[in-house]
């Protein structure tokens, strides 16, 4: 009787040990992830850009002038991509259309597509002698986009560059009074009004040239023309319209 009771006491212990002797099990535990955000990349649109690389300093009347430009930060295709050139100065931005401008002269071709962004090359004739102003321009999502403004000059056939004279306007007239000139020059006048001038402004009134716009004190105006013969100009007070001075241009 003592052997059965043995065996299953025998048993028992080691099936206990055997529970003793196993390695406790690693309790699980809460691990947290943090979701990592990725920088955002922020794309910055390049504000389309115009710029007129080179053109003539000096040209003599009846050459060609050549232009070359070029457009950066747009793409596309384009009908408006050309350089305009005139004897006024114009300032300009965005909503400036070229019509809007006193530019005489153009190298715009109506028929051809200009694919942005890209350099470009055109030139043009120009027969009459002067000082001229261009900017190269373009247009980008309904937007004109303008270069900086260049001067260049124009000589007469003989090869003569512009005379320029600047002429102080008073209420008591023109200083200088006279200015002598030779025929076949190339003649540009400064006209600078006073400032203490009529209020309301003078007139520069002559058979010599074209414009005679209303002068405000402080104002200017520029004229040009080629000597041909001798004439007068008069100064004309805006108010009343009282002749209040006389000045001429003496062509030998």
């Amino acid at each position: 009787m003592k052997i059965y009771f043995a065996i299953p006491l025998f048993i028992l212990f080691v099936l206990a040990m055997g529970c003793i002797g196993q390695p406790a099990q690693p309790q699980p535990q809460n691990v947290t992830t943090e979701e990592v955000q990725k920088p955002v990349t922020e794309v910055v649109k390049e504000t389309p850009k115009i710029v007129l690389e080179s053109y003539p300093t000096q040209i003599n009347a009846g050459e060609v002038a050549t232009f070359k430009w070029s457009v950066s930060g747009a793409k596309g295709t384009v009908m408006s991509n050309a350089v305009y050139i005139g004897k006024e100065s114009n300032p300009v931005n965005e909503n400036t259309p070229p019509e809007k401008t006193t530019y005489t002269l153009s190298t715009v071709k109506s028929d051809t597509k200009y694919t942005l962004p890209g350099e470009f090359t055109d030139s043009i004739q120009i027969d009459e002698p002067g000082t001229y102003y261009a900017r190269a321009h373009t247009v980008v999502d309904g937007k004109n986009i303008w270069s900086g403004e260049v001067s260049f000059t124009v000589l007469s056939p003989q090869g003569q560059a512009v005379k320029e004279y600047s002429i102080k306007v008073s209420d008591s007239g023109f200083e200088p009074a006279e200015i002598t000139v030779k025929k076949g020059d190339v003649v540009k006048l400064h006209f600078e009004v006073e400032q203490d001038v009529n209020p309301a402004g003078v007139r520069i009134v002559s058979p010599g040239w074209k414009n005679a716009p209303a002068l405000k004190p402080g104002e200017l105006q520029d004229v040009e023309f080629v000597a041909d013969s001798s004439f007068e100009y008069n100064l004309y007070w805006m108010a009343g319209n009282l002749l209040r001075g006389k000045g001429k241009v003496v062509v030998e």
